[in-house]
């Protein structure tokens, strides 16, 4: 009997679509000063965004129609791609103006490795827990091969140096593991056996340390850095209502990145209250469903992935909002399907594609989907 496939969470794809949509006039007024200080033209950066946005929107509806379960065959490719790109970063990877080595250019063309990263992990992590649940608990077997694949992803990414991308993808990562039943003691071994690494690494590296500081002595009442500062006076600007679309004083070079990792400031400038809590209010649907349908889902395998997938997206949503008004330290992190961006924009529209397509199969008998597809790949036992 063929499988019945459902239509699409329409819960998941309309905020994203909303969100993807409202980020073109965000981008647009951010993005024109800069712009035309950079290339004389004040739409370059907007036209990138559109093209981007366009692209993103396509492969959302692209990989909603490719079933889930075909990541199971390319799998190990991903996972082999991913750590060789990011081999590849740290003996020719190009310096971004912060000094890390985070980008790979290929003919004129500037991609991100960590963004493809993170979703191949997520891939290989939601299938090694459906495929050894039955042995979770055995620390050699079941457990340390799972958090082997995390450690040298998280380690690869750490060196470029990029502590914030690291950390939160170990912070995900647990996450899916402790949806996957991973015993609790395993997790907090590997916690507290990381913390002392995780210090010594901070200390040795100032500019983690330079961010510490200055929010330290912003959260004491103290000057804020001049980039957190001039995000905070934008927010203060937008009060209620907004100062209206394309009306914003701080992108008038102002604010840095007001366009990339500081969006979030100009929407609460721009639309004000109602601005912010609107997208706030997008993404929290977009968790609540993506949640939601990992719950349902009879399959393993479709629940750690969707899970993972929903808590990548609005993770670094909640990040990113947090650093834009002084929560957290500065991170790097973007405003997903807001945010300037390419790699970003590109990977996360992948990955809503492919929640798209497992909330397809939500109806199906329990555990069916999976077996058919590990006897039609054939793949062995890690």
């Amino acid at each position: 009997m063929e499988p019945k496939i459902n239509k699409i969470d329409l819960g998941i794809l309309f905020p994203i679509l909303a969100l993807t949509t409202f980020s073109l006039g965000v981008v647009y007024s951010a993005s024109s000063s800069w712009s035309a200080k950079m290339s004389g033209d004040s739409a370059m950066l907007f036209r990138n965004h559109l093209i981007r946005a366009g692209a993103g929107i396509f492969l959302i509806f692209l990989f909603s129609r490719v079933s889930y379960l075909h990541l199971i065959r390319y799998r190990k490719f991903l996972m082999i791609t991913s750590i060789g790109m990011l081999l590849y970063l740290l003996v020719a990877g190009v310096e971004s103006t912060k000094g890390a080595a985070r980008w790979i250019y290929i003919g004129g063309f500037s991609f991100q490795p960590s963004d493809f990263v993170k979703y191949a992990l997520l891939i290989n992590i939601s299938y090694l827990l459906a495929k050894k649940k039955d042995y979770l608990n055995n620390l050699y077997y079941g457990y340390l091969p799972l958090l082997g694949y995390v450690l040298v992803v998280v380690i690869l990414i750490a060196v470029q140096p990029n502590f914030s991308t690291a950390s939160a993808i170990f912070l995900s990562s647990l996450m899916v593991f402790w949806i996957g039943k991973v015993k609790i003691k395993h997790m907090a071994f590997t916690i507290l056996s990381m913390l002392p690494a995780a210090a010594l690494f901070v200390l040795s590296k100032p500019y983690i340390l330079n961010r510490i500081f200055s929010y330290s002595e912003h959260t004491q009442g103290g000057n804020a850095s001049y980039q957190l500062s001039q995000a905070i006076i934008g927010f203060g600007n937008g009060g209620f209502f907004g100062v209206g679309p394309g009306n914003s004083n701080q992108r008038e070079l102002f604010l840095p990145q007001s366009y990339d990792d500081f969006v979030f400031s100009i929407v609460g400038e721009e639309y004000g209250f109602w601005g912010v809590t609107i997208v706030i209010l997008l993404f929290a649907l977009f968790v609540y469903r993506g949640l939601k349908l990992a719950k349902s889902m009879p399959d393993e395998f479709g629940k750690y992935l969707a899970f993972g997938i929903t808590i990548i997206i609005g993770m670094n949503a909640v990040i990113n909002m947090m650093v834009a008004t002084g929560m957290i330290p500065t991170t790097g992190q973007t405003l997903p399907f807001i945010s300037y961006g390419g790699t970003s924009i590109i990977f996360n529209s992948i990955a809503v594609g492919i929640l798209l397509n497992i909330s397809t199969y939500r109806l199906q008998p329990k555990g069916s989907l999976l077996r058919k597809s590990l006897s039609a790949s054939g793949d062995e036992e890690d």
